[in-house]
């Protein structure tokens, strides 16, 4: 018998050696000292916390940003009750907020115009909080739409973003979808399910849900489930609204 199948003899009676070993009831001992068995389910357990650990090694750790932000809020007339609440969590955590609201806007406004990389300009924001899209609830030129929210999201570029989706009264027909698939998860706040009193228009928040609203977005925006969670401690005391720019619907823009 040549070397090389004396070898491979030895390692098969090695390998049948452990699995009787493995399964055998009796004890084996080696110098009076008793042998400890290795069970096949002891095997599977290394296995699984080995690869746990190599996935936690590979998942990066969220550290929340402790510096105050100067914040762009833009978006359409449901920044009129959200940014309330907004400023008063701004000036409970040392944020500089900076507010854009333009009644009846679109994606489709804020995509043609250079308003918003006017107020970019502007403000140089550190963060931008979008939200936008609560009248394109029910439009029907999807494919459009999605290019107007990839031309607003290429106007922010590089600084960290969040947007809070629309508080839909009503299923939408796509809009949302399309907002997730262009900034992910950890951008999008949903606020599709939301049970929250309305005004009498049946769609607009009234302003003490619209606080509530808010409550839930700054909980989310200072959490590891936001790609750039921020500090968002709970005010305690009422803040004067400031740095406001209204725009109405029939404004070109800049």
């Amino acid at each position: 018998m040549n070397t090389q199948k004396k070898i491979l003899l030895l390692l098969l009676c090695a390998v049948v050696a452990m699995v009787v070993y493995a399964i055998n009831p009796i004890d084996w001992s080696f110098a009076s000292q008793p042998l400890k068995k290795i069970k096949i389910a002891m095997l599977q357990e290394i296995n699984d916390t080995t690869a746990l650990k190599e996935k936690a090694d590979t998942v990066p750790v969220k550290v929340k940003d402790t510096n105050p932000q100067t914040i762009l809020f833009i978006g359409d007339s449901m920044l009129e009750g959200l940014a309330r609440r907004f400023y008063e969590y701004a000036g409970r955590n040392g944020h500089d907020l900076h507010t854009v609201l333009w009644y009846s806007s679109t994606s489709e406004r804020w995509a043609k115009t250079r308003t918003l990389d006017y107020y970019l300009q502007q403000v140089k924001p550190t963060y931008v909080v979008i939200c936008l899209c609560s009248n394109e609830l029910f439009v029907r030129d999807l494919d459009q739409r999605e290019e107007y929210i990839k031309t607003i999201i290429s106007k922010i570029g590089n600084v960290p973003f969040v947007w809070i989706s629309p508080p839909n009264w009503k299923d939408d027909t796509g809009i949302n979808e399309i907002i997730i698939r262009h900034v992910g998860k950890e951008r999008y706040f949903d606020s599709r399910h939301l049970e929250l009193e309305r005004g009498k228009d049946h769609m607009h928040p009234t302003f003490s849900a619209a606080a509530v609203w808010f409550d839930k977005v700054a909980l989310w925006l200072s959490s590891d489930e936001t790609a750039h969670p921020i500090v968002m401690e709970v005010p305690t005391e009422k803040v004067k609204s400031t740095n406001w720019t209204i725009m109405m619907p029939n404004d070109p823009g800049k």
